[in-house]
């Protein structure tokens, strides 16, 4: 029975995802799509197009894609015409976000990326899927997170490739618009893997959970946290809004060309 249930599951999932895919596409190509409802930062879509000019499409890289929609800072931008690149480790998950991206211009890939090529174990529950084992300890702890590991927790070994290596693969040019990285505690894997002053993205969307309160006490996730938000201000980014979770970096070339009401943002 409960085989039946998770095929009917299943099958719904990806035949929502398709449907949302025309529908947005469809919004797009009316009114334009404005971010998910799901997405965690405020007024993203007001804090790109302060950047960008969004009659002309750039393109994104999203490590960490979920199913594509759900959560998604990036979604809304492959409607409107960007192009883009996913990357999801999760086979399932990496399904749903082809699905939802059908009629967009992106690449969807099923692996991970991290420090080494190689493979790595997915400890899978739906959007607090992760790689990192501290980040899953923690999860078990925190009341939130503990009820869905509870619901829904597979074990999968997915790929792991540098995202230096993924960006060369898929064309990604130099200087591209936007970098998203949200992949659950496995963030400094990623830039580990990545020459950032190479690559030089204009903007950073990263999780970072070094301010976050649910964190605070875990010095090993906050550490590694703190060394990515190091290496990136570093490297040439100065940060221009900060929450709970979600930190924005811009390149400092393209941030001293802005105008003085596009410094700093904080959530409210």
């Amino acid at each position: 029975m409960l085989s039946i249930l998770d095929f009917v599951r299943s099958n719904w999932r990806k035949a929502n995802s398709l449907g949302l895919a025309f529908r947005s596409k469809l919004v797009a190509m009316t009114v334009g799509r404005r971010p998910s409802k799901s997405c965690q930062v405020k007024q993203l879509d007001q804090i790109i197009g302060s950047r960008f000019d969004l009659k002309r499409p750039g393109h994104f890289v999203e490590v960490g894609a979920y199913d594509g929609e759900r959560f998604s800072n990036t979604s809304w931008l492959a409607d409107n015409g960007w192009r883009g690149v996913y990357v999801e480790p999760s086979r399932q998950f990496s399904q749903l976000c082809r699905l939802r991206h059908l009629f967009n211009d992106t690449q969807v890939l099923n692996l991970a990326a991290g420090e080494e090529e190689g493979e790595v174990m997915l400890m899978q529950s739906e959007a607090l899927s992760t790689m990192c084992e501290g980040t899953f300890d923690e999860y078990g702890r925190i009341p939130w997170a503990k009820k869905q590991l509870k619901k829904q927790l597979k074990h999968q070994a997915t790929r792991v490739c540098r995202l230096d290596s993924l960006l060369q693969e898929t064309k990604t040019p130099v200087g591209f618009e936007l970098l998203v990285v949200d992949v659950e505690g496995y963030e400094e894997n990623v830039f580990k893997g990545f020459e950032l002053s190479h690559w030089k993205p204009k903007m950073l969307i990263v999780e970072l959970c070094d301010v976050h309160p649910d964190f605070a006490d875990n010095e090993q996730l906050v550490d590694s946290a703190t060394r990515v938000r190091h290496s990136i201000l570093e490297a040439g980014y100065t940060e221009i809004y900060r929450d709970e979770i979600n930190s924005i970096f811009e390149l400092k070339s393209s941030s001293d060309s802005c105008t003085p009401d596009n410094h700093r943002l904080a959530a409210a």
